[in-house]
């Protein structure tokens, strides 16, 4: 039998949760090398402007890795996420498309 009379939106999965990420303790790894990263490239950006060069490219290299390694790791956890839960049922009952 054809969905026809549905409207496209109730046969649409829904998609992340706002702030659901922030609730698995598995990702928080990721969100520190991502800060860490970020104050390593602030604390660069001040060996560079006081003429520390050598200390501030070491930080430079330093923060880089720390951001590419945050980044690497929420990828990692989200693609083992997604492919976990897959397109079954929402985490949430309220999200599911009404019974016709």
């Amino acid at each position: 039998m054809a969905h026809d009379d549905v409207a496209p939106d109730a046969t649409n999965t829904p998609g992340p949760i706002a702030g659901e990420a922030l609730k698995d303790a598995a990702r928080w790894p990721g969100y520190v090398l991502i800060a860490v990263g970020l104050a390593l490239t602030a604390l660069t950006l001040a060996g560079f402007a006081v003429g520390r060069t050598s200390l501030a490219t070491g930080g430079a290299v330093l923060a880089a890795m720390a951001v590419v390694a945050g980044v690497a790791w929420q990828f990692v956890e989200h693609r083992r996420l997604t492919g976990r839960h897959g397109s079954g049922t929402p985490e949430r009952p309220e999200d599911t498309a009404p019974l016709e």
